[in-house]
């Protein structure tokens, strides 16, 4: 089957776009083909109020779709999806204490958000340490 595995991770609310009408911007992980973490990503433009019903992800689920590098931003992260491919796949429960989410997002995680930043890269995930005011 063509296409990239995803894991969702998230997706931002709907806005409005002139060009696009209604869009979401979608990040996750790219995953090998054996479902191992490679890299975070942002998926952007999804029309995702327009999409069949069997294409509407949830958070959690891995997917699969064509994509590439968006070549109109600079960010590293940052990829198009023929959303018409959008296949998923299967949803990641919450089983085990999350053990299957923690599994392929901790590879990924950096100790430090300016870890981040010098790696040139704008999306991360940082395990806090400690949270000394709320």
């Amino acid at each position: 089957m063509p296409g990239r595995k995803v894991l969702i991770a998230t997706k931002t609310y709907p806005s409005i776009s002139t060009k696009y009408k209604e869009t979401v911007c979608t990040a996750g992980i790219l995953l090998s083909e054996d479902e191992k973490p490679q890299q975070w990503i942002r998926i952007y433009p999804i029309p995702f109020r327009y999409m069949d019903y069997d294409k509407r992800y949830l958070r959690w689920s891995i997917i699969r779709a064509e994509i590439s590098k968006d070549e109109k931003d600079s960010r590293l992260e940052s990829f198009r999806a023929n959303h018409s491919t959008i296949k998923i796949i299967r949803k990641i429960d919450t089983s085990n204490n999350l053990q299957e989410r923690k599994s392929l997002l901790l590879p990924l995680k950096f100790d430090l958000i300016e870890q981040i930043k010098e790696q040139n890269k704008s999306l991360g995930i940082i395990k806090l340490q400690s949270i000394k005011r709320y």
